[in-house]
């Protein structure tokens, strides 16, 4: 097959890292580049080796080589950004979260129906090896019935009241960056609504949360999961089932998995990657524009707006006020 033409919208950090990695990826090609400012697109063209380069998103969106898009910049962006690349035709692939309300979720599905274009979140986890040999152990029944999720994300990041990272009007917070990770691994091991969260929240002095502690509670299940901006966390996933669990470190950007039967590990997966993992993602992505499909079997659109309502619920939680427990002589 022919590769897929790629041009990219913003060409921030998580951008060059997604640009590195065509060099690694067979079915996609980097084609063009756009930023609302010219000259930082030339040189993000000119370090990538991108034959376009263009100083509006607009030219991007009006040039007919380009057919998928790869919107990358802030998050409050997303849905705008993505909602002008469909309509103009192209196919979507959007960096995580895909919008920051289950209601833009929504309308951006509704307008990828309409124009009967391709759209997917770029929650890039998913398509890791490391994690789908940890779906497929799961699948096999190698650790029994799930019983406990345990998730957590967290770097300490230097406090700038205007940065992307800490600003409200930016959608700043430690959900929207690190903690959606931990939500949608949750999702994509167990795939239920929570009948009930608990949240423990603390925000930076700008309003956002930079340290959030989430207990789900399923009907035979229940996922703790950890964000922050605040600290190091562990970083890591586990699946815990009847008969052993599963482990993986980093698993943001997981490299290997780790099976256990009890505290025995019996398997230990690893990959063979090249680059920092967008390969994987880039490909699978690039077969499915290619062969006409609508969206992605691996980040379905009903996940991402299952992700949405449960970041959703955690940001609008509201803790009921508690009793301090009295001393007894």
């Amino acid at each position: 097959m022919n590769k897929v033409k790629w041009g990219i919208v913003g060409p921030g950090i998580i951008a060059h890292e997604f640009a590195h990695d065509f060099a690694f990826a067979r079915y996609g090609e980097l084609y063009a580049v756009a930023s609302r400012s010219q000259e930082r697109a030339n040189q993000f063209a000119q370090k990538y080796d991108i034959p376009k380069a263009y100083g509006s998103y607009q030219e991007l969106y009006n040039d007919p080589e380009v057919e998928a898009i790869y919107v990358a910049t802030p998050h409050t962006f997303h849905f705008e950004n993505s909602r002008d690349a469909l309509q103009a035709g192209k196919a979507v692939l959007c960096e995580k979260p895909l919008v920051v309300h289950p209601k833009e979720c929504r309308k951006l599905i509704e307008i990828a129906t309409q124009t009967g274009n391709y759209l997917v979140e770029g929650m890039w986890t998913y398509f890791l090896p490391a994690i789908k040999r940890a779906q497929q152990w799961v699948a096999e029944d190698r650790i029994g019935k799930i019983l406990h999720i345990k998730a957590d994300f967290g770097y300490p990041i230097p406090f700038k009241p205007e940065g992307r990272m800490y600003n409200p009007d930016l959608a700043g917070g430690a959900m929207h960056d690190l903690g959606v990770y931990t939500i949608a691994a949750a999702w994509l091991f167990y795939q239920q609504d929570p009948l009930q969260m608990t949240i423990v929240s603390r925000n930076a002095s700008t309003g956002v949360e930079d340290d959030v502690t989430m207990l789900f509670e399923y009907e035979n299940a229940a996922a703790s999961l950890c964000t922050s901006f605040r600290c190091k966390l562990h970083n890591y996933l586990y699946i815990i089932g009847e008969r052993g669990y599963i482990e993986v470190p980093d698993f943001w950007r997981a490299r290997e998995s780790f099976l256990y039967e009890m505290e025995t590990p019996v398997e230990h997966y690893i990959d063979d990657r090249k680059g920092f993992g967008f390969e994987h993602e880039i490909d699978a992505v690039s077969r499915d524009i290619a062969t006409d499909q609508l969206e992605s079997s691996v980040v379905p659109l009903a996940t991402s707006l299952k992700v949405q309502e449960h970041l959703h619920r955690v940001l609008s939680y509201k803790r009921q006020p508690t009793t301090p427990l009295q001393q007894t002589n």
